[in-house]
């Protein structure tokens, strides 16, 4: 179980190493501090069809920023968890994050054991949102926000809104459970939301939802 921390700080590498060893006994850290550098780790691994189980990318990198490499890697890879790590604890940062594609935000702050749940909820396919978030205002769109949805996208977040889980969503829609995921985190953009229930009370506000 190989994992990629995107980050140019040596000193992270330690801490996160340490955290993994939590994760999974055998776990083991490639540490690239350039998002090129990153980038070109993980193209290599899938085309050997190995893959990182896990990204950690930190938010602010020298040239390629933590977001492009973000975005990056959900465009190239887009199974791979992502997790962004960073010293700000900014909400306007967290839902940069998130609409760029990362499945989870955790900062830098944070212990070992917040960080280890963590990549166990992102590396589940679920998302993570740090405690911060709580009671963040989210930015509510101010007009109906249907004509940056497709068709699909639309289905997907009546269905969900309706309160059934991605596997149910999936099976449903005759969809694969990562492709309903990747329909989520294009709503989550849309609506300016990084979360299903935000994306709920969101797409309410807009007229989306009943």
């Amino acid at each position: 179980m190989e994992f990629l921390l995107v980050d140019d700080h040596p000193y992270m590498r330690e801490g996160v190493a340490a955290a993994l060893r939590e994760l999974h006994v055998e776990a083991q850290l490639r540490h690239a501090s350039a998002g090129a550098q990153a980038l070109e780790w993980a193209d290599q691994q899938a085309a050997a069809g190995i893959g990182f189980a896990a990204a950690l990318v930190d938010l602010n990198l020298p040239g390629m920023s933590g977001l492009q490499v973000v975005e990056s890697l959900r465009l190239r890879h887009p199974t791979l968890p992502v997790l962004m790590l960073s010293a700000s604890e900014s909400p306007a940062d967290v839902r940069q994050a998130m609409a760029a594609g990362a499945a989870g935000y955790c900062p830098k702050s944070a212990s070992y054991t917040t960080l280890v749940n963590a990549l166990r909820l992102v590396m589940a396919g679920q998302v993570y949102l740090p405690p911060l978030m709580l009671n963040a205002a989210p930015p509510w769109p101010s007009a109906d926000a249907s004509g940056t949805l497709t068709e699909r996208q639309l289905e997907v977040l009546r269905l969900v809104g309706s309160g059934e889980p991605n596997k149910s969503v999936a099976r449903r829609l005759g969809l694969e459970e990562q492709t309903v995921k990747g329909h989520l985190t294009a709503i989550f953009k849309a609506l300016g939301t990084v979360n299903r229930v935000q994306a709920i009370q969101a797409a309410r506000a807009a007229g989306l939802l009943p």
